[in-house]
């Protein structure tokens, strides 16, 4: 078919219900040099038709008053419209669209929505081929059955061919969307993916450094707790000593008085005994408790820590001989100078030396190892502004006893845990040497095994005479 020169590239009846949507494929044709007619049905497309006859017709499927198909039923029955190519808009929900579009006599199909380049080369290879499908008239018949229908269709062989490869095309495109689609959405979700990581990975983070703080609010909170504890404590000790350190001497010295004048078979010195044993234990009591809730003025000196240990062993030798334990004392033969408090050091190894005792009741070794060693003490390393020493005394108090269980241990140097009988222990022992460990600029160390024993290791720097205020507390 030769188009007429004032039509341009020709002229399309645009078929469609949607005033939008025919506006839009409108503008599209005229835009590229086509004459274009609107009609908003079948019925009236039919009668535009016959007023004009166009070169091409464009029409959707589903409208009003009559559709798609049925236009093309129309056309081909009509003499003058029956070789007039049709392009049917479609979706292709459902497969029987084609067997329709055969059957009907359409040309081609479009699948919605349309892109404007494959809709002007489908136009376009219809325009090429128009004198093609003059000469191949002759129709054949096609027995057709699907999804338990049958269908007879005839149809002419271009006209077969041209509809099924536009499907094929149609469908091969929707492919090609449909795989640019799905790699689009992997692509996201592999985004999606790491985005979520890296957020749990954050919320992780969060959630750490949040129980992390929240640790840190229990310790505070713990560390004030037992700071109000102490300061009350100490309000109690310096009560309690008040009230009772007066006829504690009291009852004290007419004890001593009436066991002076005891004969040795007197009936009653027994039980005054036992008072004066219990006096003086509740005495120690009040004494432990006001050491432990005051810090007193240290009195600093140059002390040999050899010498301390030996007084206080002479001290307990009583304590230790009845329980039948034998003291190895390992020191070196240098002079072990320290700068202390004498009356403190004493009082730190003879809690130390009384625990250890109280441990091995039925006997054992008691190891005292004192030696010299380089470098810095613990207790320095995140506190720059304290005394940094050139070396430093290691003083192990070693047991054979029973030792500590690894849940107890944990606790030995809160303040009155005890696991001693009661009547037996404050439970301010530990924490009294703690403190005074602490005041020395020196750290405490506890090591046992349950069944083999228990290590005490006391590091104490070995300073300088300049270094003396400091220990002091002065500027």
């Amino acid at each position: 078919m030769v188009m007429d020169e004032h039509c341009g590239r020709g002229e399309i009846l645009v078929v469609e219900d949607s005033a939008t949507q025919a506006e839009g494929l409108k503008y599209i044709l005229e835009k590229n040099g086509y004459a274009t007619r609107v009609a908003a049905d079948g019925r009236a497309a039919i009668d535009l038709m016959r007023q004009s006859r166009p070169d091409m017709v464009i029409s959707d499927i589903v409208m009003p008053e009559m559709d798609g198909y049925e236009l093309c039923k129309r056309m081909r029955h009509e003499e003058g419209l029956k070789d007039v190519p049709v392009i049917l808009l479609t979706s292709l929900s459902d497969p029987k669209d084609v067997i329709k579009g055969l059957e009907s006599g359409a040309n081609n199909f479009i699948m919605k929505p349309y892109d404007e380049r494959y809709l002007l080369s489908r136009i376009q290879y219809l325009q090429s081929n128009a004198e093609l499908r003059k000469d191949m008239t002759a129709e054949m018949g096609i027995r057709v059955y699907f999804a338990g229908e049958h269908f007879f269709i005839n149809a002419e062989r271009l006209q077969i061919l041209d509809l099924l490869l536009s499907t094929y095309e149609n469908s091969y495109n929707q492919n090609c969307e449909l795989i640019k689609t799905r790699n689009e959405l992997n692509a996201l979700n592999d985004e999606l993916e790491n985005k979520v990581l890296e957020r749990t990975a954050k919320l992780d983070a969060e959630i750490m450094e949040r129980k992390r703080a929240e640790e840190e609010v229990r310790e505070i909170s713990q560390q004030l707790w037992q700071a109000t504890k102490l300061a009350t404590m100490g309000e109690l000790a310096a009560s309690i000593a008040h009230e009772l350190n007066n006829p504690l001497a009291t009852v004290s010295l007419r004890v001593e008085t009436l066991l002076s004048q005891a004969g040795p078979e007197e009936a009653f010195k027994r039980p005054l005994e036992i008072i004066a044993q219990e006096v003086e234990r509740m005495g120690n009591l009040v004494a432990n408790m006001l050491q432990f809730s005051r810090r007193s003025a240290q009195h600093i000196s140059t002390v040999d820590v050899r010498e301390e240990i030996d007084k206080t062993l002479e001290l307990i030798y009583y304590h230790l001989r009845k329980r039948s334990i034998n003291v190895v004392k390992e020191f070196p033969s240098d002079a072990a100078h320290i700068h202390a408090d004498r009356q403190q050091l004493r009082q730190l190894f003879l809690n130390l030396f009384t625990n250890a005792g109280d441990a091995m009741p039925k006997g054992g070794t008691l190891t005292i190892r004192v030696s010299s060693k380089n470098g810095t003490v613990p207790f320095f390393d995140d506190k720059p502004e304290k005394i940094e020493p050139s070396h430093f005394l290691s003083i192990e108090i070693i047991d054979t006893g029973s030792g500590i269980s690894p849940e107890n241990l944990q606790k030995v140097m809160t303040p009155f845990f005890t696991t001693k009988m009661e009547g037996k222990g404050t439970g301010l022992g530990l924490p009294i040497c703690k403190r005074i460990a602490e005041e020395h600029k020196g750290t405490i160390d506890i090591r046992s095994e349950e069944g083999k024993g228990t290590a005490v290791i006391i590091t104490l720097p070995v300073v300088n005479g300049n270094n003396v205020k400091q220990l002091k507390g002065g500027d």
